[in-house]
């Protein structure tokens, strides 16, 4: 009944007919309900019985577990952060060693139908206007030039609304899809013409055009006046200071710190933190250091007539911080003072301190865009995208190998070189290069942005150097650009812009190979004969 519903319907969009130029949306709303009746003209070409909406509806599928978590997460964050209640803070913190005491915590006085509200008042109407304003750009360019609206932003306006801040503004939402659909794919010709990502060229839009709103304390709510005045209201009530106090900084922004911050400066100031299980490899440093600082100490002391106490470990606040930026001559550690607070939340990034742990980061329980926190989500679309044949293996293991060697890189330079051992060579390069996998969008870009079938490269050896490419790109932003730490996006869009060169390259190789197979077969038929 609807099949024949809508074949009376076409009657009236047939060329000639009075709603002719409407024939795009009737065709969109046509094949959505139903296989599409034609074969693709431009990529991506679908070599399968799936027609390309179909193929976007599977990908929509391995977005789900992002969706998800990141409904969850916004409203779990915003319950919290949003309270002005430093008791509930705590109860968080505390319920966040375990899965079952923070599902506890969830579920204590039905609060999960809160958290639940709150994530979906953040990320829903985000979507609906990301769908609204990106399908209205498509469906009135497609009227303009006669063609069916592309089948792309099915996927597109999902992971647009998926990779923004919980604070954005809706009116920004709606500017930076349109200018992103417009510029980066409709002057291109559309689907399949693009050069780069829509759903990251919408967001470099806004990045660069509205820095403030998408990026620093944006992470958390929806609305950041309530943010900050509920955090200083819990640390006035909590009488917390600057460094032991609740802050919305993320993990990234925890881990950009300069080079000014040595591993000297980190380690010694771990040794003053409980539950440390990692082992402290510039101990002999801070200790000699320690004792030529605490023997000038307690002289000091001893002639203003007071007595000078401290341990290494079990120093109080100030002495720790007094040993670690007194001056290296004194027995210090040399670290400016404006410095130390850096270098405090650094080193509880590094060491695990509170919620900062690798099992938190890996499954979602901390702040970021609103999809892009879970790793654990990320890998079950990345099953499903594998599975289907839709997602490319090859740049989803490619990027991570890239990002992964060069922060092992890093990680080896701290380490090995230098004077004693590397203690003081920058800490941002002695982090443990697996940590890089756990923080930032860097799961997220690797299976959903880095594989995009028109943008990314094509050829399977093109597409191992394409995902190494990004990886290695993404890592070294995040180490020489302070002011800019995740660097996924930026790495994404440039791997887009060599993906046709990588393909080129790949293809003159594979004929090279063709071609000196050949003689090696000519060579030992002749030698046969």
């Amino acid at each position: 009944m609807l099949r024949k519903f809508l074949d009376q319907i076409s009657e009236y969009t047939k060329e000639g007919k009075p709603f002719h130029k409407l024939h795009p949306l009737f065709s969109a709303m046509d094949t959505f309900l139903y296989e599409a009746p034609n074969l693709t003209k431009k990529a991506p070409h679908i070599r399968d019985a799936v027609d390309l909406k179909r193929w976007m509806v599977l990908v929509v599928f391995a977005l789900i577990p992002c969706i998800l978590m990141a409904i969850w997460n916004t409203g779990m964050q915003k319950f919290v952060y949003a309270s002005g209640d430093y008791h509930l803070m705590n109860e968080f913190l505390s319920s966040c060693h375990s899965l079952s005491g923070y599902f506890d915590f969830a579920i204590k006085d039905g609060r999960y139908k809160t958290i639940l509200l709150y994530g979906a008042g953040a990320f829903l109407p985000v979507m609906v206007i990301s769908y609204a304003v990106g399908g209205l750009c498509e469906g009135i360019f497609a009227c303009v030039r006669n063609h069916d609206i592309a089948e792309g932003f099915l996927v597109t306006g999902m992971l647009y609304a998926l990779i923004l801040p919980p604070t954005i503004p809706f009116w920004m939402v709606a500017f930076g899809v349109a200018a992103g659909v417009i510029l980066a794919k409709e002057l291109f010709g559309g689907t399949g013409m693009n050069i780069i990502n829509p759903a990251l060229a919408c967001r470099a839009f806004l990045f660069f055009t509205f820095p403030a709103q998408m990026s620093g304390d944006v992470w958390v709510g929806t609305n950041p006046t309530i943010i900050r005045e509920s955090l200083l209201k819990m640390n006035q009530d909590a009488h917390l200071g600057p460094i032991d106090g609740y802050t919305q900084a993320t993990s990234l922004a925890k881990f950009s710190i300069g080079f000014d911050v040595k591993r000297v400066h980190v380690d010694a100031i771990a040794t003053n933190m409980q539950n440390i299980t990692t082992e402290i490899s510039t101990m002999p440093v801070i200790q000699k250091q320690f004792e030529k600082w605490s023997s000038a100490a307690v002289d000091l002391a001893h002639k203003a007539g007071t007595e000078a106490k401290g341990v290494l470990g079990h120093l109080q606040p100030d002495q720790l911080k007094s040993f670690i930026t007194a001056s290296v001559d004194t027995g210090g550690l040399g670290l400016s003072p404006d410095a130390y607070d850096n270098a405090y939340r650094f080193a509880g990034l590094q060491y695990e301190q509170g919620i900062q742990t690798d099992w938190n980061f890996f499954l979602g329980n901390k702040l970021g865009s609103l999809g892009e926190t879970s790793i654990l989500a990320c890998l079950l679309g990345a099953f499903l995208l594998i599975y289907t044949r839709i997602g490319s293996w090859r740049v989803m293991l490619a990027m991570i190998l890239g990002a992964f060697c060069t922060a092992f890189s890093f990680e080896f330079f701290a380490h090995f070189t230098g004077a004693d051992h590397g203690a003081w060579n920058p800490a941002i390069l002695g982090f443990p290069a697996y940590k890089h996998l756990l923080l930032g969008g860097l799961a997220f870009g690797a299976v959903f942005m880095a594989t995009d079938p028109v943008s990314s490269a094509s050829l399977k050896l093109a597409r191992w150097v394409y995902g190494f490419f990004i990886g290695c790109i993404a890592v070294f932003i995040r180490y020489i650009n302070p002011a800019y730490p995740e660097g996924v996006m930026l790495a994404i869009l440039t791997g887009n812009v060599f993906a046709p060169l990588f393909d080129h390259y790949a293809s003159v190789a594979y004929r090279k190979f063709a071609n000196r197979k050949k003689s090696v077969a000519r060579s030992t038929t002749y030698v046969s004969a």
